[in-house]
């Protein structure tokens, strides 16, 4: 009898593929529990991942930060998340990746600044509406 593993290389790094589909799935329940889509744009998939979003953090929560990087830390870090999602879905979100970044960086904004970015940008769409509707004549 011959077995094959599969491995995937990752910076220099290999890691049996059962971890990545491991984590993949984990990540999948986790986020069936709150609907299956990212609660900003509605993907059910992206390239760049899902993740879980925190609302706000209780004292001693365990962040991202604290596990080592890669698949290995990745997987313990879901793992030891899945129960505090369990006991209070209300303080996280499912988001793809692509919506959390863009989120995080949202959130560095003070009050008055982002005011000012809102009206910026509708200020921006209407004007490039404007000048669409006076290239088509």
């Amino acid at each position: 009898m011959v077995f094959h593993v599969v491995i995937l290389v990752i910076k220099g790094k290999n890691y049996p593929l059962n971890k990545r589909t491991e984590l993949s799935n984990l990540k999948t329940k986790l986020g069936q529990r709150f609907g299956g889509t990212c609660y900003f744009c509605g993907c059910q998939w992206s390239k760049k991942g899902m993740t879980i979003h925190h609302i706000y953090y209780l004292k001693k929560d365990i962040t991202y930060d604290q596990f080592p990087k890669g698949i290995k830390g990745s997987l313990e870090y879901y793992t030891k998340l899945t129960p505090l999602i369990k006991a209070n879905p209300k303080r996280f979100r499912y988001l793809c990746n692509n919506c959390h970044q863009a989120f995080e960086r949202f959130m560095r904004f003070g009050d008055i600044k982002l005011n000012k970015m809102l009206k910026e940008r509708k200020y921006t769409i209407k004007t490039r509406q404007r000048y669409l509707k006076k290239q088509k004549l």
